[in-house]
């Protein structure tokens, strides 16, 4: 409100010092139409509000991050399942939960099902992950 109320004055200052300083002639009466034209735009401002055709507002976000991290988590899961895979030639179920905090996708968590109870294994995957910068990080087996 207060910045309205500094731009309703500013305007109808202006209008006030320009109609005062023209010269008389016919581009005199075009300024002072201009500028109370400008004036009368301001004023009505707040009432153009009522009428928004839009019902989204600044200040929620454009994108749906939720769904954005779900879909990440869905693929580097994906990814995780296949790299485990090639490294350790076992099959394994991966659950990657990716955050979005601060404007940057983060990795919350990383959770590896495998389906063989072999604790040097699964330290190994754990090492792994460790190594390659992933934190929570939690390895079980399948329990059956």
């Amino acid at each position: 409100m207060k910045i309205y109320l500094l731009t309703a004055a500013g305007v109808i200052f202006l209008s006030i010092i320009v109609s005062l300083v023209i010269p008389e002639g016919k581009l005199n009466k075009t300024i002072v139409f201009v500028m109370r034209m400008a004036c009368i735009l301001v004023l009505i401002q707040p009432i153009t509000g009522i009428f928004k055709l839009s019902s989204v507002s600044v200040d929620e976000p454009l994108y749906d991050y939720v769904y954005i991290c779900k879909v990440y988590s869905d693929n580097q899961s994906e990814q995780l399942e296949k790299l485990l895979a090639e490294e350790f030639s076992e099959e394994c179920k991966c659950f990657v939960e990716i955050v979005h905090d601060k404007g940057k996708f983060k990795v919350q968590s990383v959770e590896v099902e495998v389906n063989f109870n072999n604790d040097q294994k699964l330290s190994e995957i754990y090492a792994y992950l460790e190594k390659k910068g992933y934190i929570n990080i939690t390895v079980y087996a399948k329990s059956y």
